[in-house]
């Protein structure tokens, strides 16, 4: 982007709050955004906005229902494959050093 794009967007984090807003970002540009995001009306406004319209494309489709035959099909795939592998901790355990409970 250039200089003048992030004037008519008003702030040159914008991008960085619609990437909040559908939880894409990694951890660090998850850090930059908290902590920008309560200064700037610009992309609390963006970050909300982005979030509205994630809804209502979520909302706009129709309900479908699998068949039964998907299920059993899921079910069968996933029961063998967790009982193939030895899990000792939580992949969201292992994913870095960032996550700090």
């Amino acid at each position: 982007m250039n200089d003048q794009q992030f004037s008519v967007a008003g702030c040159p984090q914008r991008e960085l709050a619609v990437g909040w807003a559908l939880h894409v970002l990694e951890p660090a540009g998850e850090s930059l955004a908290a902590a920008h995001l309560p200064d700037c009306t610009v992309c609390t406004t963006t970050a909300a906005q982005t979030e509205e319209v994630g809804a209502t494309l979520g909302l706009s489709l129709p309900e479908a229902i699998p068949r039964a035959e998907l299920e059993q099909r899921i079910l069968s795939v996933t029961s063998a494959g967790w009982k193939a592998r030895r899990i000792t901790k939580p992949s969201w355990l292992r994913i870095g050093s960032w996550w700090r409970p």
